[in-house]
C-alpha cells in the first residue's frame, strides 16, 4: 500500500513539474518596460512649471538647473553655469530609452553637457573628462513630486523636484543671472583680488570650476586663511561654511553687481555693503619666496618651466609663445652658467625625439629686494635671440624694472606676478 501511495505521489509531482507554469506577471517584459517608460514620461511632463534640479559633478561644486519637458521630446532649461546659461533659456532634445533600466538621455548638446565637455577650456575641468559629469541618467526612483537619477558613466547624482511658479519666475526674471555676476570675480584682471567689508580687507581667490573660495586676512598681526565651497541661489551666493573673523561673520553674499569699467563686484553680506576689486600687491608678501624659488633650482641643478607663457590683461598666453613652431615650454634656469641664468623657449627637435635650445637670453642673478620682489636684468644672449615676436615680447616682459612677486602655489609650482600692476603673471612648474 505504501508503494502505491509513493507511486501516486511521484506521478503527481512529475505531472505538476511538467505542467506549463502559470505566468508570474500579467504583462510581458516588453509591456512592463514600456509601462515604466510611460510612467516616467507622464511624470516628466506632469509639472506645468517644470523641475528644479541639483547636480554635483565628480570634480565637486553644486550646480542648479531648471528643466521643463514636453511630450515632443523637447526640454527647455536654465543653468547656473554662467550668466548666459542663467539668463537665456535653451531648448534641446531628450528621450527615454530602455537600456538595462529606464534611462533619460539628453541627446543634443545642452547646458547640461557643459559640465561634461572634455575640453577643459569650456568648464575649467580636466582635458578628456571635464568636470566628471553626465548627460545620460538611469531613472532610480520616482516619487510624487521628485525623481532621483544616477549618471551612467560617472554616477553623477541628479535630483529633480517640481518647481513652483515663483521658482520659475526667479529664472525668467533674471534673479539667478544677477547672482551669477559673482563669477566675474575670477575675471578681474589683477592677480590679487581684494574684498573690503566693514573696513576689513580680505584677499580672495575664487575657483569657479570647483566652486571654492579662499579668504586671507590679518587678525592680531597674523594672517588667517579660510577656504570653503559655495553655491548659488536666486538671492546670491551661499558659503557652505561661514567665515568667522571676530564679530564679523560672512555666510554669503547678496545684491551682487558687476562693474565692467571699474573691474569690480559690489555686494552685500548681511546688512553690510562691500566690494571686490583688483589689487596691485599681495595682502601679505612672502618676502622669502623669490629667493626660495631661485635657490630650489640651483640646489638641484635644475630649471623651472612654463607651458602656457605669460598671462596678461585677462588673456592667456598673451604673447602667443605657443604659436612658435615645435614650441615645448619656456624655461628659466638659475645658474645655467656661473654668474648667469638662462631664459629661453625650448623646442621639440626636427625628429620629434627630444628637446633643443635654439637661442636664449643670459640674465643676471635676480636682485632680491627687501620688500619681497625679484628683479631680472639681461647680460647677453645665446645665439641670435629674436627682436620681435612671442619670444622677444616674453623677454621684454621678464625684464620689467618693477620685478615680480612670487606666490608659492604648491611644493613644485610658483606664480610670478608683475609688481607693476599685478595684471601679468606666469606659472612656473618644477
Amino acid at each position: 500500500m505504501k508503494k502505491i501511495a509513493l507511486f501516486i505521489l511521484s506521478v503527481t509531482l512529475c505531472l505538476a513539474a511538467c505542467r506549463k507554469d502559470e505566468p508570474v506577471f500579467d504583462q510581458s517584459p516588453d509591456e512592463r518596460i514600456n509601462k515604466t517608460l510611460s510612467d516616467y514620461q507622464a511624470a516628466l511632463v506632469s509639472s506645468p512649471t517644470g523641475w528644479k534640479a541639483t547636480i554635483v559633478p565628480g570634480r565637486g561644486g553644486i550646480y542648479h538647473f531648471y528643466f521643463r519637458f514636453n511630450n515632443e521630446n523637447r526640454v527647455f532649461m536654465y543653468a547656473d553655469f554662467d550668466t548666459v546659461t542663467a539668463k537665456y533659456q535653451k531648448e534641446s532634445s531628450y528621450r527615454l530609452k530602455a537600456l538595462q533600466q529606464p534611462t533619460l538621455i539628453f541627446d543634443t548638446y545642452s547646458y547640461l553637457h557643459l559640465l561634461a565637455d572634455p575640453d577643459a577650456a569650456v568648464n575649467g575641468g580636466s582635458y578628456g573628462s571635464g568636470l566628471l559629469s553626465d548627460f545620460e541618467f538611469s531613472l532610480d526612483t520616482l516619487y510624487a513630486d521628485s525623481i532621483i537619477l544616477s549618471g551612467k558613466m560617472n554616477n553623477t547624482k541628479l535630483k529633480l523636484e517640481k518647481a513652483s511658479q515663483q521658482e520659475l519666475d526667479e529664472w525668467q526674471n533674471g534673479e539667478w543671472a544677477d547672482a551669477l555676476s559673482f563669477i566675474n570675480v575670477a575675471g578681474i584682471k589683477n592677480y590679487f583680488k581684494r574684498l573690503t567689508l566693514n573696513g576689513v580687507e580680505y584677499e580672495v581667490s575664487v575657483d569657479p570650476a570647483s566652486r571654492t573660495i579662499n579668504f586671507q586676512w590679518f587678525s592680531g598681526g597674523t594672517v588667517k586663511q579660510f577656504s570653503t565651497s559655495y553655491y548659488f541661489n536666486a538671492g546670491g551666493i551661499v558659503l557652505e561654511s561661514p567665515v568667522i573673523n571676530g564679530s564679523q561673520t560672512i555666510s554669503g553674499f547678496s545684491d551682487v553687481s558687476w562693474n565692467e569699467v571699474n573691474q569690480s563686484v559690489s555686494l552685500k553680506s548681511g546688512n553690510s555693503t562691500g566690494v571686490i576689486a583688483g589689487a596691485v600687491k599681495p595682502l601679505k608678501t612672502d618676502i622669502n619666496a623669490p629667493r626660495r624659488w631661485w635657490q630650489t633650482a640651483v640646489s638641484d641643478e635644475a630649471y623651472w618651466q612654463s607651458f602656457a607663457g605669460f598671462h596678461a590683461n585677462g588673456v592667456d598666453d598673451a604673447f602667443g609663445i605657443n604659436t612658435l613652431g615645435k614650441f615645448y615650454s619656456l624655461i628659466l634656469w638659475p645658474e645655467y652658467e656661473a654668474g648667469n641664468d638662462l631664459f629661453a623657449p625650448v623646442f621639440i627637435n626636427a625628429a620629434g625625439t627630444g628637446l633643443e635650445l635654439r637661442y636664449g637670453a643670459a640674465t643676471s642673478t635676480p636682485e632680491f629686494t627687501a620688500d619681497g620682489r625679484a628683479v631680472f636684468s639681461i647680460l647677453g644672449t645665446y645665439g641670435t635671440y629674436p627682436n620681435t615676436g612671442p619670444a622677444a615680447q616674453s623677454l621684454i616682459q621678464l625684464l620689467i624694472p618693477q620685478g615680480y612677486y612670487f606666490i608659492q602655489t604648491s611644493a613644485t609650482s610658483y606664480d610670478m606676478v608683475s609688481a607693476l600692476d599685478a595684471k601679468t603673471w606666469i606659472t612656473w612648474n618644477y
